[in-house]
């Protein structure tokens, strides 16, 4: 863990996850669609906005939307080192002796299907994400038609068209959203799971299962540390935005970047290539990778004991 604390001071990561002290870490993201996205809640033909101002509406994105999508991953990578319960199924927890999984423990899990109620919180916060132009220019809604077995919109039982037209609205590739997660009381080996999950998800919102091959590039712009969080979040990025700033992968990080770095200070912010390399490598090593996971599950176990979740 020295190549971490090199960059992360030690004082910022428990050794016992028992521990509630002061330090936050907030990662700074530039999420970009690089496909198009379907961000939608409860009309199926609309993009969720937020009104920014009288003459300008953007893209809203629940945290719970990127959560998710990264908390799946972590589940999936918690089975490839054989660190949690071969039977824990997403959002599906039997007994309360299957939370003891790094995965459970850093995003927060709940028994769902037993008496108990047991319940961890999460350890890392996701701020909801904002786009910086206007719905208009990063939208565009298609048409479509729900075929039949033919492949066309002939009804062969009554011999008539089928009225099965809809509408569907895409967020277009190109699009920048600013984001910010926060983490407090994780481990190192905890923190390099996150950062994982992270990085190696890329397929997120509706209709991903179906219709959309990787539609999100993930941008880690750095990491600041303090005792206290700083006010800096997705939305103050979106709202402050110079409206004659162009608006591209190289403004949008500069601006993020001198934003953390105003608020955290130089000394306290870590970039995120850095970061991202030194994740790189790891699983690019698999037997230390095992050994992270495996000390993460140690950990893990070892904090239901001591909270008398588990004997």
């Amino acid at each position: 863990m020295q190549a971490l604390f090199n960059l992360i001071p030690k004082a910022y990561f428990v050794e016992n996850l028992k521990q509630n002290r002061l330090g936050t870490l907030k990662i700074a993201l530039l999420r970009e669609i690089v496909g198009n996205a379907i961000i939608r809640s409860n009309y199926p033909d609309e993009t969720i906005t937020f009104k920014l101002s009288e003459n300008k509406d953007i893209v809203e994105v629940p945290a719970r939307k990127l959560k998710s999508r990264e908390k799946l991953l972590g589940l999936k990578m918690c089975r490839e080192f054989d660190v949690v319960d071969p039977s824990l199924r997403y959002n599906v927890i039997k007994k309360s002796e299957q939370l003891a999984n790094p995965n459970s423990i850093l995003f927060g899990d709940s028994v769902t299907e037993s008496g108990d109620s047991v319940a961890l919180t999460s350890r890392v916060i996701y701020d909801w994400a904002y786009s910086i132009r206007d719905i208009e220019q990063i939208t565009s809604t298609l048409q479509h038609n729900a075929l039949s077995e033919g492949g066309t919109m002939w009804n062969e039982e009554e011999g008539s068209l089928r009225q099965s037209l809809f509408q569907v609205q895409y967020v277009k590739p190109g699009t920048y959203l600013p984001h910010f997660v926060m983490v407090e009381n994780v481990t190192p080996a905890l923190f390099l799971h996150l950062v994982a999950c992270i990085m190696y998800e890329s397929r997120y919102f509706a209709q991903s299962t179906t219709n959309s091959t990787s539609n999100v590039k993930n941008h880690l712009i750095g990491v600041g540390y303090a005792k206290f969080e700083q006010p800096v979040n997705s939305y103050t990025i979106t709202k402050n935005w110079e409206t004659q700033m162009p608006v591209n992968f190289n403004t949008v990080s500069q601006v993020m970047r001198d934003t953390m770095i105003e608020a955290y200070g130089e000394q306290h912010f870590v970039e995120g290539t850095s970061i991202t390399a030194l994740v790189t490598k790891l699983w690019q090593e698999e037997d230390t990778l095992s050994t992270i996971y495996k000390q993460a599950e140690a950990d893990s176990i070892q904090f239901l004991k001591d909270i008398k979740i588990t004997k």
